[in-house]
């Protein structure tokens, strides 16, 4: 689940008690989702803590930190973060043409 569009002090999307069911919480920037968005909200409201929270770099550095098995829970919180979205873009854009060259073939 991902919550995302919560750009501002004081904005929800996700109710805090579903981020205090998760098993992982996924900040695309810790600093910026501790401040606003789905995640300030939740710490605002005592269900979660800061230090439970993983920014989505942890993950991809530790891939052992993320889920270990599909049934777990994993809300991303995404407050936006350029140079993150410039790359996923990027890795979208060759991916749907790698496709494309095959399906031509």
């Amino acid at each position: 689940m991902s919550g995302m569009g919560v750009d501002d002090c004081g904005k929800q999307e996700l109710a805090s008690e579903l981020l205090a069911k998760a098993d992982r919480v996924v900040a695309d920037s810790l600093s910026q989702c501790v401040n606003h968005g789905e995640c300030y909200m939740a710490i605002q409201d005592n269900q979660i803590n800061e230090n439970a929270i993983l920014e989505i770099f942890d993950i991809i550095q530790f891939p052992e930190k993320g889920r270990t098995h599909e049934d777990q829970i994993t809300i991303a919180d995404l407050t936006g973060v350029a140079v993150q979205d410039i790359q996923v873009a990027k890795f979208v854009v060759k991916a749907h043409q790698q496709y494309n060259e095959t399906r031509n073939k």
